[in-house]
């Protein structure tokens, strides 16, 4: 068993040289940094400076295959040596479930199970996680996510912390709670923290490197030995002339929104499941900026989803918590289209540079220009300056005031206390109820829960694959219509045993429906019968059947099963090699999101008025966005896995085992009728 007991490590960069292969410049230019074990370090730098590149050379992460790397960076030992959290919580999300998200770093440092489970409540407790570990991450606000995400990376018990922003997203009570949490998980370890808010950090860490452009180092040691740089960091140029809003002078705008006692429920909620938000007023005016604060989970993205949805396409433009989503150009100065305001952006720099390779902070300030480039009635704007140093959070709030002295209606959901200030108007929401995130969240690892729960929720996922085979192997057995008609009629019989919801069924069933008309018209057309004859439907009509038999049993069975486990079954129960499983298992919980990911594109390109979301050319901008936004978050996937140790797990356990119960027997049962009755059916016929 690998020794799971910390031990700070050290930590060097010798002549580091990084540039990625999209990027002119490096990111990091020639950086030697050493911090000795058990040493606490701010790393603190204007955006874009490359803290985040700098942190994922600590982790040994950067990969020559991805540019040109030149230097020494360290190189990871067991499982877990490094545990490091990214600056965007979704891409470090790997599980289908909270609980399971946080063992996996467990699972691949190949504990014994009872020390995943112990590990993994540890883990959520520290990071204040306050929901219950059978839920699904994605359904999580960015600051839960963000929380979900620092468990993954505590539950290995590191030897080193290396931590992007691990509170920007939280209201200042949570992160309080939660930064002295990460200082009692890593006492005695090497901690590395990334944060624009230094101020919390000085009087606990031990040195603070302040990073200029390309990571060069301009300032290095004790806090209170580099006040000068810090406070040179921290200057906010004078603010540009721009006019006063009316709201300002005593006049109130025009309405352009009034929600009255609105109950707001979260997207995807049951029916009777209690409303996030209720009792809302909201009034949205011309010429004001409207602040939407709470604690995280609240429903604040929830609240700008819903004033969103209300509003026509050509009124409102959105930028949403993961900026990515809204880009549609190749450059930063085609997705703006005007000089100026990329300018007042900060990024004239890079306006040739492709909007997915920048950092978070800068993609924030291209997201919020790009939609002001719309010139909207009313703008959304969900954690606008997230991952911001003090001048381009201040050059941010420039542009928002400006938007509203223009005569824009500015919404910005937040938790930066300069954002809140600068409003002219505060809603806050109350803290989530009882009811929707649990008083004392449930820590203990489980299966994800789905409902509503179906018999085939009983069965191992092994049971189900082998209904699927023997189905298909079955199916060959059908040599004439009658037999294929009367060896569907078990299938039917199945379909209420597997599906969840009909609607989810017929969707599933949808492309195997088409793929069997088709080959029924091709066959007779094509066939050997007369073309189109009575004759040659028939023969086509078998080959329809047949091919539904090969493929629909296993559809159906297959269908609602949670890719974890079949993973558990795949990897704890047969042994197949544990690597290739978990790391399909991610991917088919990341092509989950999909789905989601895909509703946020389509809406907003809609809001950016590019038709309606059924425009061919819509659609198709969609889609292409889409497969980057999949690519893009593969990449990042995998680099979180192996910050979790994925890379180095020469073996692997499973945080929960894969029973075969008595149900199975009955699976079993059913998989070998499936298998004779074919056979059967086609002698009936005779």
């Amino acid at each position: 068993m690998p020794d799971s007991t910390p031990h700070p490590a050290a930590l060097r960069l010798e002549h580091l040289t990084w540039q990625p292969l999209t990027r002119r410049e490096p990111t990091i230019d020639a950086v030697d940094l050493e911090i000795p074990a058990g040493q606490r370090v701010l790393l603190a730098g204007a955006s874009g400076s490359g803290k985040s590149t700098v942190l994922r050379a600590l982790a040994g992460l950067l990969d020559p295959e991805d540019g040109h790397l030149a230097g020494t960076q360290p190189v990871p030992g067991r499982p877990g040596d490094h545990g490091l959290l990214l600056q965007n919580p979704l891409h470090a999300l790997v599980g289908a479930s909270i609980g399971r998200d946080t063992a996996f770093g467990p699972e691949n440092a190949a504990l014994p199970r009872p020390e995943i489970h112990e590990s993994t409540a540890r883990a959520l407790e520290a990071a204040q996680v306050d929901l219950d570990a059978e839920r699904v991450p994605l359904d999580a606000s960015g600051g839960q996510q963000q929380r979900i995400a620092l468990a993954g990376a505590l539950a290995l018990d590191p030897a080193v912390l290396l931590l992007d922003e691990p509170t920007s997203m939280l209201d200042a009570d949570t992160a309080a709670a939660v930064r002295a949490q990460i200082l009692q998980a890593a006492d005695g370890l090497t901690l590395v923290v990334a944060d624009h808010q230094l101020e919390p950090w000085l009087p606990v860490v031990d040195r603070v490197v302040v990073l200029g452009k390309h990571a060069r180092i301009l300032a290095d040691g004790p806090p209170g030995e580099v006040t000068g740089a810090l406070t040179e960091l921290q200057r906010v140029p004078p603010a540009r002339e721009h006019r006063p809003s009316r709201s300002a002078a005593g006049s109130d705008g025009d309405v352009v929104l009034r929600l009255a006692d609105a109950a707001i429920a979260r997207k995807g909620a049951g029916r009777d499941e209690r409303p996030l938000v209720e009792h809302l007023d909201l009034e949205l005016r011309t010429e004001r900026l409207h602040a939407l604060i709470g604690p995280s989970g609240a429903g604040k993205s929830t609240v700008l989803e819903e004033v969103v949805g209300r509003c026509s396409p050509g009124q409102v433009a959105l930028v949403p918590q993961n900026p990515e989503h809204s880009f549609l150009a190749t450059t930063v100065a085609e997705e703006v289209g005007d000089e100026t305001l990329v300018e007042r952006a900060g990024l004239a720099e890079l306006a040739a540079a492709n909007p997915y390779r920048l950092s978070g902070g800068e993609q924030r300030r291209l997201a919020i220009a790009a939609a002001l480039a719309q010139a909207p009635r009313l703008l959304v704007l969900d954690e606008p300056t997230v991952g911001l140093d003090a001048p381009r959070r201040a050059a941010v709030l420039e542009l928002l005031s400006s938007a509203a002295a223009d005569g824009c209606a500015v919404l910005v959901a937040s938790h930066d206390p300069e954002v809140i200030a600068a409003a002219d108007a505060v809603t806050r929401l109350p803290a989530p109820p009882p009811a929707t995130v649990g008083a004392v969240p449930d820590r203990s690892i489980s299966p994800v829960r789905q409902e509503p729960r179906i018999p085939a929720d009983a069965l191992n996922p092994l049971t189900l694959s082998l209904i699927g085979i023997l189905a298909a192997i079955g199916s060959f057995a059908v040599q004439t219509w009658q037999g294929g008609l009367l060896a569907l009629l078990p299938v039917l019989l199945l379909g209420p045993l597997a599906i969840r919801t009909w609607g989810g069924g017929l969707l599933r069933l949808l492309p195997i429906s088409l793929s069997a008309a088709g080959l029924a018209w091709t066959t007779a057309l094509l066939g050997d019968a007369p073309a189109l004859s009575g004759q040659a439907w028939l023969v086509g009509l078998k080959e329809a059947t047949r091919i539904t038999m090969f493929v629909a049993p296993g559809v159906l069975a297959l269908g609602s099963v949670d890719p974890t486990a079949l993973g558990d079954a795949l990897g704890g129960r047969l042994r197949w090699p544990a690597r290739p499983v978990a790391a399909s298992v991610a991917a088919l919980v990341r092509t989950g999101h999909l789905g989601r990911q895909w509703q946020i594109i389509v809406r907003t390109r809609t809001l950016r008025g590019l038709g309606t979301p059924r425009s061919p050319r819509l659609l198709a901008g969609a889609t292409f966005a889409l497969l980057v936004d999949a690519l893009r978050g593969a990449e990042q996937q995998a680099l979180a896995m192996d910050a979790r140790g994925f890379a180095a797990a020469t073996r692997r356990t499973w945080a929960l085992p894969s029973p075969l119960g008595r149900a199975d027997l009955l699976g079993t049962g059913i998989a070998l009728g499936l298998l004779i009755w074919p056979w059967v059916a086609e002698h009936l016929v005779r």
